[in-house]
């Protein structure tokens, strides 16, 4: 009688403790998370109804000295409202996950994202170029989130990359040199920029953020035999999880 109830013990342990690590792995969505991306949003908004955002001030001319001021406005301007909406939304629901999943460290993720993607489309996109937008950052949001799902094979996190293959699955075409983009004078340069960018830092800050977590007995503690013959002693039980880089 003592052993079945020492087994039962022991059940009941184990599913607490894979309980709590669930609810560890599965972190609710805070009303705080959407602030900054709606911060974000609304001066984009307001920029374009002010008509601020015009290309001369706001748009990105390549290799150009006197616009190099623009690796930092470019993301502001958008040339028409249909231009700020399909932006916009994506915008907001990406930056929001991304603040959800990596909490403080978001913020500095971000800016590197803002940063290197206007500078890369500066650097490398084509002369006489004049850019203006903020799809760079988004395809940089986007394949950073998607990229992260796989290497880190986190359950939220990989629940997102699917939403996002099947919500903006259609993006993935804009980094190619299609009639499309040319005809509707899209910089699929620029979006090629910040996919590559976003890749490379899901994989240079794969140790940041969401971990996977692994519950694991230790198989030479103890094992069902042990406790059915009486040979482990309760105190002698050890039970191990860690959390996988």
């Amino acid at each position: 009688m003592m052993m079945g109830l020492m087994k039962k013990e022991i059940i009941l342990l184990k599913t607490n403790l894979n309980k709590n690590l669930s609810n560890f792995e599965n972190k609710k969505v805070s009303v705080s998370t959407f602030y900054f991306p709606f911060f974000i949003c609304t001066i984009i908004i307001l920029t374009h109804l002010l008509n601020l955002d015009s290309r001369e001030l706001f748009g990105l001319r390549p290799q150009k000295i006197d616009s190099i001021i623009s690796i930092f406005l470019v993301p502001f301007a958008h040339s028409d409202f249909n231009h700020l909406i399909n932006n916009l939304i994506p915008l907001f629901f990406l930056i929001s996950v991304l603040i959800h999943f990596y909490e403080s460290f978001s913020y500095k993720l971000l800016f590197l994202m803002y940063f290197f993607t206007g500078f890369g489309m500066w650097f490398f996109c084509p002369l006489n170029h004049n850019i203006i937008g903020a799809s760079g950052v988004l395809y940089c949001l986007s394949s950073f989130l998607f990229f992260s799902g796989i290497f880190k094979k986190n359950r939220q996190l990989m629940a997102i990359s699917l939403i996002i293959v099947f919500l903006y699955g259609g993006m993935f075409w804009g980094i190619f040199d299609m009639p499309h983009n040319s005809l509707n004078k899209i910089s699929w340069e620029s979006h090629r920029i910040g996919f590559s960018i976003g890749l490379l830092f899901s994989y240079v800050f794969k140790s940041k953020g969401p971990k996977k977590i692994e519950f694991k007995w230790d198989d030479e503690e103890f094992n069902d035999d042990d406790i059915t013959s009486g040979d482990t002693n309760s105190d002698e039980i050890e039970y191990k999880y860690s959390i996988k880089k």
